[in-house]
């Protein structure tokens, strides 16, 4: 995939500028920011915008430290040689081997265990690579990009983070990005160019994107950023109806619907009343049902309606009980 970086906020275009600058370098690099928020994608731009594509030459390999153990990790870094204990019966050359001239990224380097930390020090201050079982280190040209969920500062108070590496990290170039609810600027462009892309791939015709779904993915939090925003705007494509971009039901809520209808009666959009209706109707009495700590008596009284009639709308509009949700 093309490693594009969306946005027009003042973030990531100073992103852009920092992405130009390091592609023209071979500097170590630090990128700093949360989970799906595209560190990968950022390293990747760098490395193709001074390498080009990934070539025998010049490879791009990564591991990500917080999805493999400690003697993995030790391992897909620095290979082993034939013979070593709990290793398959063969020679295998490590990422730092393979990547020689090229980049070698380590994905939430705060997750390795600080003995790996220390042997990732040694290799950056030797630009040594010695396979496990190995008599003699490998002199290797190439890159190194470090990313961290958190500021160093924080996660060496966190004691997350070797302080000799961490120290050594202010030799790297730092790349901050950062979340999507602090840059919701931007948030409309990543949706347009999802949704090109997640067509291509599906070889249909781009759905249309109204402005009422905009407004409702703008105000959403993000909690895990682009890569949670890329997962909705697939899932709506598949809701998608008669070419309409349609959100899933999660992020629809009573006051979406209110304002969409009132919008698509005053600009004379069609749209199904019923299903608004039911919409807001459930909100209510979910919110009414928290209130009251899901006394269905209580709320029933609260919203001018007998229990009875309560417990039939529950079921019509498919709301859980307090039974059900515990």
């Amino acid at each position: 995939m093309d490693p594009t970086i969306i946005g027009r906020s003042r973030s990531v275009e100073t992103l852009k500028k920092q992405i130009g600058r390091l592609s023209k370098n071979s500097k170590d690099i630090l990128i700093v920011g949360e989970p799906g928020i595209g560190k990968g994608v950022v390293a990747k731009r760098i490395h193709s915008d001074k390498h080009g594509d990934a070539d025998e030459r010049h490879p791009f390999m990564s591991i990500n430290a917080s999805v493999v153990d400690d003697k993995e990790l030790e391992a897909v870094l620095f290979g082993f040689e034939k013979g070593v204990p709990g290793m398959p019966p063969t020679t295998k050359r490590g990422l730092f081997e393979l990547a020689d001239g090229g980049t070698v990224m380590i994905e939430e380097i705060e997750d390795a265990s600080f003995r790996n930390q220390m042997k990732i020090l040694d290799f950056l201050k030797e630009r040594k690579t010695k396979r496990l079982g190995g008599d003699e280190g490998r002199s290797v040209d190439l890159r190194v990009v470090m990313t961290m969920k958190k500021a160093p500062e924080l996660l060496l108070h966190e004691h997350k983070l070797y302080e000799e590496l961490y120290e050594k990290l202010d030799q790297f170039e730092q790349i901050q990005i950062l979340p999507l609810r602090e840059r919701p600027e931007d948030i409309p462009m990543l949706v347009k160019h999802f949704v090109t892309e997640i067509c291509q791939d599906l070889n249909i015709k781009d759905v249309a994107i109204d402005i009422n779904a905009i407004d409702v993915l703008v105000r959403h939090t993000w909690k895990e950023n682009i890569r949670e925003l890329k997962a909705v705007v697939d899932k709506s494509i598949l809701f998608s109806s008669g070419g309409k971009f349609v959100l899933p039901p999660e992020l629809s809520d009573e006051k979406t619907e209110v304002v969409k209808m009132i919008n698509n009666v005053v600009t004379g959009q069609e749209f199904v009343l019923d299903n608004s209706l039911d919409v807001i109707e459930k909100g209510i009495i979910e919110r009414a049902l928290l209130k009251f700590g899901f006394n269905q008596s209580r709320a029933a009284s609260f919203l001018g309606m007998t229990e009875q009639t309560l417990r039939y709308k529950l079921k019509r509009l498919a709301i859980p009980s307090a039974r059900q949700r515990h």
